[in-house]
């Protein structure tokens, strides 16, 4: 039984978390935060960065091309998902040397136009958005 239990509480601790991740998107999609959303897919493991980027390539398209706008460059044409994600990092490095900040590895913790959005305090803008 307690195998079951464990689990379980598992399977409902992914989702959630899954759920969490999910919220996070539509709200950084919402106020249309690219540095966030690129953040937020980059400092996912390589299945969900594939995901996300699959859903904002394909439902989004516009925002898509804002938050990564060298994804269809010819030169990386053919280049896996994570390599175009990898780029993007690349490239916003290199811009934010130039303004004096230096990140490796990671995006900084507060990287995005604007802070993630509280999903409370987001719950009109969120149901405005699919009316």
């Amino acid at each position: 039984m307690e195998n079951l239990i464990t689990t379980l509480t598992e399977s409902i601790n992914f989702k959630l978390q899954e759920v969490e991740d999910l919220s996070k998107m539509i709200n950084l999609t919402v106020t249309k935060d690219i540095k966030g959303m690129r953040k937020f897919i980059h400092d996912h493991d390589t299945f969900e960065r594939e995901s996300f980027y699959g859903y904002l390539l394909h439902y989004d398209k516009e925002f898509f091309e804002e938050v990564y706008p060298h994804a269809n460059d010819k030169k990386n044409i053919g280049m896996y998902v994570t390599g175009i994600i990898h780029k993007q990092f690349e490239i916003d490095q290199a811009e934010e040397r130039k303004q004096g900040l230096e990140f490796k590895g990671f995006y900084p913790k507060d990287w995005c136009d604007e802070e993630y959005p509280d999903i409370v305090r987001e719950s009109n803008r969120l149901s405005s958005a699919f009316a």
